[in-house]
């Protein structure tokens, strides 16, 4: 114990600032900004991680502080860099509950949301089951793991005190990483929709063939029914879609940390 404050007082300022960046994705990244998960525990797992990190990136790196308001400068830079990568594998979660939107208004379901106690919000139903669905894959494959390697990697190329800028290529890439959240979307939901408009047209046929049934009555349960059944195929492509949105969740990360 002796030995542990001894590391840590010798630069109390270089861990400060790891502690600080591994906070910030304990404040926007999937599954370690969970509610679930308590605040002590957090902060309990930011200082082990900082911990080991501290004479790893201490090696050759010299920082002073001449006031307090250097230091909270650079914590505010550091905390930024955090929550920024966080923020992306975020955007790449947030697919699920884009797809489950449109999933949910399709069949019928747009009024009805659920309490996601995560995140304090209203979610549609089927974008809270698909969304569990893949954190679920996410930890049995270790992303929370790859999630920590990119941010211990961002060092590479943001060391501690480096203030970064924002650049026009970084808003193009934003631009394009929005472009992939809504198009990963519609994707996850195409077979849906296709199925749901096919059910649509029969309706319609039904209705001039056989104006004495009641297409409304029997449309809502029929969309539903064929929602569901299409949703339990998706299902059994539901790897096979994590694999490539965490592909490109981290691809994302790593040309965010390099514009930066």
């Amino acid at each position: 114990m002796e030995l542990l404050n001894n590391i840590i007082l010798q630069d109390f300022g270089l861990f400060l600032l790891i502690l600080v960046r591994i906070s910030g994705i304990f404040v926007t990244a999937p599954i370690f900004a969970s509610r679930s998960i308590p605040s002590l525990a957090k902060i309990g797992l930011s200082a082990i991680i900082s911990f080991i990190l501290l004479p790893i990136l201490g090696q050759g790196i010299d920082i002073e502080f001449d006031n307090a308001m250097q230091i909270f400068i650079y914590s505010i830079s550091e905390f930024l860099i955090g929550m920024i990568i966080g923020y992306v594998a975020f955007v790449y979660f947030s697919t699920l509950f884009l797809a489950g939107t449109i999933i949910d208004t399709q069949m019928g379901f747009g009024m009805v949301t659920v309490m996601d106690p995560n995140m304090n919000v209203q979610v549609p139903v089927m974008g809270n089951f698909f969304n569990n669905l893949v954190s679920f894959i996410f930890i049995v494959v270790n992303g929370h793991h790859l999630i920590i390697r990119a941010l211990i990697g961002s060092y590479d190329f943001l060391p501690i005190g480096f203030e970064f800028t924002i650049r026009t290529t970084l808003v193009d890439h934003l631009v394009r990483m929005f472009s992939q959240f809504f198009m990963l979307a519609v994707q996850f939901s195409a077979p849906v929709l296709i199925a749901i408009f096919l059910t649509n047209i029969l309706l319609g046929v039904l209705a001039r063939t056989m104006p004495q049934m009641n297409v409304f009555i029997v449309g809502l349960p029929l969309k539903i029914a064929v929602g569901m059944v299409i949703a339990v195929i998706i299902i059994q492509h539901l790897g096979y879609f994590s694999e490539k949105l965490f592909e490109l969740m981290f691809i994302s990360i790593y040309e965010t940390i390099r514009l930066l």
